[in-house]
């Protein structure tokens, strides 16, 4: 059995349905009879019977509500697919509205490989479970899912009232999630239940256009409309998506500038080109415009490998992936508050942007079972680093770590069933635009690292 991954259950979940919806039984499926036995089972086998809208799973057991629930966001994404619901009053006229959105272009790379390997029955609940797999992550960031197109999707982030940096934030998240729903869930999955689907990924361009760079209508003829938008960074996101590598997104200088995305999470693409190894600064093809001068468009690769540490899954789990720096301990957590006014919310890592000149105050806590479990007295080091343009004005880009503090044992007497613990403080500030980190380590009196997480804060 692999590893968990993020929403196993909620993929499995789905899995289950989408062979429902073509007349598979799951217990065929999760035997270990090999291809040709799991097809013959298919061939002959009567569809499930389960009545219209009932789950094979617990309702809390789904991708988007696993999501939102890392996120801390309430209720569900119940948006239907197809048009964005803030332009409805468009369809079928010859209106027009400028409203900014980030546009996200997705395909699985190889799919079209499937129907060489497989019977096109497998083929069927295969992509179907990985397109609700990522339409389900789409909505469960708050994104709507504008159209399916064959093994891919377009879905759009950006709501009226809604600032477009917590859109654009979604949109970024959406692509690191996605990535490693397919790296570190589907495809185990799949590979658990002999399929061989390493070959497989997912391929993401994003790109941001502002209120005056994007236009919805209606398009199309009576009886058959679609309110789509209009704007280059919605093409451009379609282009980045084709350039984009297995299990990547490439990211293009809007969504870049728009909320100063750090060089630390990001990088060029590198081909390899007559034994050379080439890095890609611009999208592939410059365009002239009216007068005839050329653009040419900086673009650049997430780098998930770093990005994902940032999400606000469980520890455990992030810790898991492969190119992670994270050391998780069942002991030790490491959160993040908004004070001020008298009250303390939680800000989960990355999940929204905050206003500058807010409070925050980094919590690290040891329980009880710590005393017990390590080599005293640890060392606890907290590391600030700052990026982006505001910062480096004014001299305060970079690296800034905090004072070691070190935790003793306390008083054998005072170590009782009552005991629950010790919690470090650190009082921080949002300053300036970008996205900004806080990690935190511990070492053992051995000099070990026994625990290091980090929480990245978005200011707009």
């Amino acid at each position: 059995m692999s590893r968990k991954g993020f929403s196993r259950e909620g993929f499995d979940a789905i899995v289950n349905e989408a062979m429902r919806s073509k007349g598979v039984r799951k217990a065929v499926f999760d035997s270990a009879m090999g291809l040709e036995g799991f097809i013959e089972n298919v061939q002959r086998s009567a569809p499930l019977n389960i009545a219209e809208g009932q789950s094979l799973h617990p309702a809390d057991e789904t991708i988007q509500r696993d999501i939102r629930k890392a996120f801390g966001r309430s209720g569900t994404n119940d948006l239907p697919i197809g048009t964005h619901p803030d332009f409805e009053e468009l369809q079928g006229t010859k209106n027009v509205e400028l409203h900014h959105i980030c546009s996200l272009f997705l395909d699985i790379k190889n799919s079209t490989r499937l129907s060489l390997l497989y019977p096109l029955t497998e083929v069927v609940w295969i992509k179907d479970s990985i397109l609700r797999a990522a339409a389900e992550t789409v909505r469960g960031m708050d994104g709507i899912v504008h159209r399916f197109m064959g093994d891919a999707l377009l879905a759009f982030f950006g709501r009226k009232g809604v600032p477009f940096e917590d859109s654009v934030v979604n949109a970024i998240n959406c692509a690191a999630v996605l990535e490693a729903l397919m790296v570190g869930t589907i495809i185990p999955y799949l590979a658990d239940h002999n399929v061989d689907a390493n070959y497989l990924g997912f391929r993401i361009g994003l790109d941001f256009g502002d209120d005056k760079q994007v236009l919805w209508s209606s398009y199309g003829v009576e009886g058959v409309t679609e309110i789509t938008a209009t704007s280059f960074y919605v093409d451009v996101a379609a282009k980045l998506q084709s350039m984009a590598r297995k299990n990547t997104a490439m990211i293009g200088e809007n969504i870049i500038s728009a909320i100063d995305f750090p060089d630390s999470f990001s990088c060029k693409k590198k081909i390899k080109r007559g034994g050379e190894i080439i890095e890609i600064d611009y999208l592939n093809k410059s365009y002239s415009d009216a007068e005839g001068n050329q653009h040419r468009y900086k673009v650049r690769e997430i780098v998930h490998s770093a990005y994902r540490d940032l999400l606000p899954y469980p520890l455990e789990e992030r810790a898991d992936f492969a190119g992670s720096r994270l050391v998780n301990s069942e002991h030790i957590s490491f959160k993040c508050f908004v004070t001020g006014a008298g009250s303390s919310t939680e800000y989960r890592s990355v999940s929204r942007c905050l206003s500058k000149g807010q409070s925050l105050e980094f919590h690290l806590t040891l329980n009880s079972a710590a005393y017990n479990a390590y080599d005293f007295p640890l060392k606890v080091v907290l590391q600030k680093r700052n990026h982006g343009v505001e910062a480096k004005l004014h001299n305060d880009a970079g690296v800034f770590p905090k004072p070691p503090e070190m935790v003793s044992v306390p008083d054998k007497n005072f170590i009782t069933r009552f005991f629950n613990g010790k919690t470090l403080k650190f009082s921080e500030g949002t300053k300036y635009k970008g996205l900004h980190t806080m990690e935190a380590t511990v070492h053992d009196a051995n000099g070990a690292v026994i625990f290091r997480d980090v929480i990245g804060i978005f200011i707009k």
